[in-house]
């Protein structure tokens, strides 16, 4: 697979690009279910299938509207659905993602910029390109 501009990397809301996202990291993760006994001879063994898994995303950027700060704010749900990840190459990404969290600052003679955190909530589907 050839290299990729980040900017190429997309996360999007019901089909529209998250605005003004600069900086964005995925974390896969897979829980491990340990299932070691007496019988392993003292080596630890896995259950080939993970107990959980979890996808937690980072974003920062540019705030150029006020969409991640009123669903912050606003009291409604932190549930942020349809959202969809788009790499370069075609692959895609699709779920539930909860709102866990969102700063914004400021610095003086500076854009206001923000960052927040998403954690996947309930069943995700992953589509290759």
């Amino acid at each position: 697979m050839p290299a990729n501009v980040g900017r190429n990397l997309k996360i999007k809301s019901g089909g529209t690009v998250i605005a003004a996202v600069r900086n964005k990291s995925l974390s896969m993760a897979g829980e491990p279910i340990d299932i070691t006994s007496d019988d392993d001879s003292g080596f630890r063994t896995l259950l080939a299938e993970a107990g959980q898994r979890s996808i937690d995303m980072s974003v920062e950027g540019v705030t150029k509207d006020s969409v991640l700060r009123i669903a912050m704010l606003s009291g409604s749900s932190l549930l942020l659905t349809d959202i969809t990840v788009e790499w370069p190459n075609g692959d895609g990404l699709s779920g539930d993602f909860f709102l866990n969290s969102l700063e914004e600052s400021g610095a003086y003679n500076d854009a206001v910029t923000f960052s927040g955190s998403l954690q996947s909530s309930g069943e995700y589907t992953f589509t290759p390109a």
